[in-house]
């Protein structure tokens, strides 16, 4: 512009010129385009697993049965799953089995969803760059964002049926806490009660005859 002393506000009309800034905008659209593409097709997978998630915790949420909870822990070959199952909730009570299961099947979803999140956005970020291999990043993505769901599917089982399974009825809980407490207070008292006077519990017995045995 100064070598031909052109004024700034004066329009270049070269042919060359204006095809070539023609020719890079065309490209720079046709890239746009297809990032927009692209980012609709990823978010297509994620919507997928997003739906088939949000389904699944609204069956748990309408209520999940007793048949299908026993059938998904007998499906992970836990030795004497069926009797096992049955104790606990003879124990427990079937309705307060029901909520344990529910809330078991609930934080386990929820918990293993926000993994799953996290590793499809690194997914995303990483096969971007198997492109310089010669592979289409987005079947890349949408086969490995398969096999990520699917471990998740199948984690969500082995970790209810594993949780379930080895819950306690919460009354054992306590009386062993009870039990806990007595021990401790009759040693700390053992230490100042003669063995020839009253127990401290009230029986009427020497404290060597009853507690202190």
């Amino acid at each position: 512009m100064e070598t031909l002393n052109i004024p700034e506000d004066q329009p270049i009309e070269a042919g060359l010129v204006s095809k070539a800034i023609e020719s890079a905008q065309t490209k720079i659209e046709g890239f746009n385009f297809d990032a927009r593409k692209h980012v609709l097709e990823y978010d297509d997978v994620m919507n997928q697993h997003r739906s088939l998630i949000y389904k699944k915790r609204q069956e748990i949420l309408s209520g999940v049965s007793r048949d299908e909870v026993l059938e998904l822990i007998k499906n992970q070959n836990i030795e004497n799953a069926e009797e096992l199952y049955n104790q606990k909730e003879k124990e427990m009570g079937a309705e307060l089995m029901r909520q344990i299961e529910k809330f078991v099947m609930l934080n386990t979803l929820d918990t293993l969803w926000m993994n799953h999140l996290e590793d499809m956005e690194y997914l995303r970020d990483s096969v971007r760059l198997r492109a310089y291999g010669q592979r289409d990043p987005l079947v890349e993505y949408k086969n490995e964002s398969q096999r990520l769901f699917k471990d998740l599917l199948f984690n969500f089982e082995a970790q209810v049926a594993t949780i379930i399974s080895k819950v306690q009825p919460q009354q054992n809980a306590v009386n062993q806490n009870i039990e806990n407490s007595k021990l401790k207070i009759e040693n700390s008292q053992s230490d100042r009660i003669g063995r020839n006077d009253p127990c401290p519990c009230g029986s009427g017995k020497k404290y060597k005859k009853c507690h202190g045995k």
